[in-house]
């Protein structure tokens, strides 16, 4: 449908084209005009733009669909938009190593699309990017007006200089980590929802060795530490990054980290998780676990919890209740998991770019709600169909698993600017099915708790900090193996160490990496730009203003 309103469409522009020429035409041979010095010839048609654009490779296209030089997308992109577009296809896995070697031999695309912070910061440290301010002032009409609504883009894309070089998008704001628990689980046990750190370990302790499945074997984990575990309970104790805004200061932040280890050692020498968590590199077992019906509390990332997944769930447990809890208070207050970062960037200009007003036509074009809606939801009367909440939802989920394949082409759709229909879960699940109305409520009910100034989220995220000097990055990254918050050697061995082997050693261990390393110039350079950026730079009071005002914006 919308290809034929594009067709007729360009037919009307065209054959309106066609007697606005004949009209010039006819003036300027006019014998009374003609003859004048000062008349003005037809001026030629503009020139159409054509520029280069990165996009991820993941291997999804079928081979009957073609490639990233052609397929019906890349064709329907070049036929309705303002420039021609050649796309440079980019690992997604191995994204950093090609574009520097694309940006090193002088043939990196215009428009470069990263979400990877660290890599654009890189790029932007070595000069290599464009900054885009002018063109966005001379040749942008909707990416300008979104950048007046919702400054924060403006805030977070404008780098030491003081110029924006950064392309953003408005994302809905919504938990991305969660802490489930089973409900009935707790009611046949005459427990309550754990709203302290101790009472959270009492519940999972109860969970493990008091049978509540019925099944009359010990069978069951409290809780989990796979996946996402290690890093929500982290969010438990205030610990998000390695850096937090503590008392008014920017400090490297040991004590919670400490905290949060000692509590999950606990957890691991009680017996109270599955002792071979190690083993479950990407959460997959935790996650048949809990469908099983053996985890009773459950730190999930939302993507998994799916329909299928909770759908597999009810099938294996008919009588399972499951609701999301807040995080439990800690010595250090009580937090919310981590939430969707509201405004993400996602794209810069190659220095080298020649024509910065077709590609700044070209983004203007993307970010338009109407054509960042079809890319994501495909045509409507072949890939979608309004459905009673009048919102877009898939008429073949196997057609538009072979045909839909435009995410990445779409890396600069604000799906803020979509309304309602931006909230996934509102569209994809019905009501009127009795499952699908349990997940709904629960979805609901997790945005109620977790999206709350009073429990905040411990901190933002990595994208949200400066660009580090080439040599204090060196630091960071030859630490990072033994350091990192959630897979780090020091850390892993602190939890199955046993007696020989605590958390306060591994704080002690990991503070004498860091400091041989030089750290303490990564923590003083860090501490030095938030003293002198601390009411300018984007802060979680912002991002809760933010969520506030989007909120208004989905009724």
């Amino acid at each position: 449908m919308l290809r034929r309103n594009h067709r007729k469409a360009l037919v009307s522009t065209l054959a309106l084209i066609a007697v606005l020429a004949g009209c010039s035409t006819a003036k300027v041979n006019d014998p009374g005009t003609s003859s004048s010095p000062n008349a003005t010839p037809t001026a030629e048609p503009a020139k159409r733009g054509a520029i280069n654009v990165s996009v991820y490779d993941r291997g999804n296209i079928p081979p009957e669909e073609g490639n990233w030089d052609k397929n019906r997308w890349v064709e329907w992109i070049n036929k309705n938009g303002p420039v021609d577009v050649k796309y440079t296809p980019v690992p997604r896995w191995e994204s950093f190593p090609k574009f520097n070697a694309l940006l090193a031999s002088g043939s990196a695309p215009d428009l470069i699309l990263e979400y990877d912070a660290n890599y654009r910061n890189s790029w932007y440290s070595q000069k290599l990017l464009m900054p885009i301010d002018e063109m966005i002032d001379k040749y942008s009409t909707n990416y300008k007006q979104i950048l007046e609504k919702y400054p924060l883009l403006r805030k977070i894309g404008t780098k030491e200089d003081g110029k924006l070089y950064e392309i953003g998008r408005l994302n809905v704001v919504a938990p991305h980590h969660r802490l489930l628990i089973r409900e009935d689980w707790l009611q046949k046990l005459n427990l309550q929802v754990p709203t302290t750190t101790e009472e959270l370990y009492n519940v999972a302790k109860a969970f493990v060795n008091q049978d509540p499945d019925g099944n009359g074997k010990k069978d069951t984990f409290g809780i989990n530490l796979s996946g996402v575990g290690f890093s929500v309970i982290s969010h438990i104790f205030g610990r998000s990054i390695d850096w937090a805004e503590q008392n008014g200061n920017f400090v490297h932040d040991w004590e919670r980290l400490q905290a949060s280890v000692e509590f999950q050692k606990r957890l691991f020498d009680d017996g109270l998780v599955d002792k071979d968590f190690l083993t479950d590199k990407n959460g997959q077992k935790g996650i048949q676990d809990f469908m099983n019906g053996k985890l009773g509390i459950f730190a999930i990332d939302s993507a998994w919890f799916t329909i299928s997944n909770y759908e597999t769930l009810k099938k294996n447990n008919p009588t399972a209740k499951v609701i999301p809890m807040a995080l439990p208070k800690s010595q250090f207050g009580q937090f919310s998991p981590i939430i969707s970062t509201p405004v993400q960037m996602v794209g810069v200009v190659n220095a080298k770019a020649k024509d910065p007003k077709a590609i700044m036509q070209y983004i203007d074009w993307m970010v338009d709600p109407q054509n960042a809606s079809l890319l994501k939801n495909g045509i409507e009367g072949t890939h979608s169909q309004k459905g009673s909440n009048g919102c877009l939802q898939p008429i073949d989920t196997e057609k538009n698993k072979k045909e839909l394949y435009t995410d990445d082409l779409n890396m600069m759709r604000s799906d803020l600017l979509l309304g309602k229909c931006a909230e996934v879960y509102l569209v994809n699940l019905r009501p009127e099915v009795p499952t699908q109305k349990e997940l709904l409520d629960i979805n609901l009910k997790s945005k109620e708790i977790y999206i709350n100034k009073d429990r905040p989220i411990p901190s933002l995220g990595y994208d949200f900090l400066p660009v580090l000097p080439d040599d204090l990055q060196a630091i960071v990254k030859s630490t990072s193996k033994s350091n990192n918050i959630d897979k780090g050697d020091i850390w892993l061995k602190a939890l199955v160490g046993g007696t020989g082997y605590t958390a306060q050693q591994a704080v002690k261990d990991a503070k004498d990496v860091w400091e041989k390393a030089g750290g303490k110039q990564v923590d003083d350079y860090y501490a030095k730009w938030y003293e002198n950026n601390k009411t300018k730079a984007f802060s979680i009071d912002d991002l809760y203003k933010f969520a506030e005002q989007s909120q208004k914006e989905l009724k």
